[in-house]
């Protein structure tokens, strides 16, 4: 399914593990239009979901409602998803 948000890479980040050696990581924050996703599209994003991002899928790992819409308590306007790089193997999309 094909769901239009905001992306901000975070970048590559390496990292030493002793039994294993370098390990790269990758994450991004996927902001989606709350109101775009219910009443559109009838989704909604939970925690261990996958992203797509180029050719390279992602997980949600943690999920918050950030903005308000003008100020207003219970009025919320996006779902921002941190994610980050699903191990190969993981997850299969066939």
């Amino acid at each position: 399914m094909r769901v239009f948000a905001l992306i901000n890479w975070e970048g590559l980040e390496t990292e030493w593990t002793n039994d294993i050696g370098l390990d790269k990581k990758s994450s991004i924050t996927a902001h989606f239009h709350k109101r775009r996703l219910t009443e559109d599209q009838d989704l909604f994003v939970r925690v261990g979901d996958f992203v797509l991002y180029g050719d390279i899928y992602y997980e949600i790992v943690t999920l918050s409602e950030p903005k308000q819409l003008f100020g207003q308590i219970d009025h919320r306007l996006e779902v921002a998803a941190k994610c980050i790089r699903a191990r190969e193997g993981l997850f299969d999309a066939d």
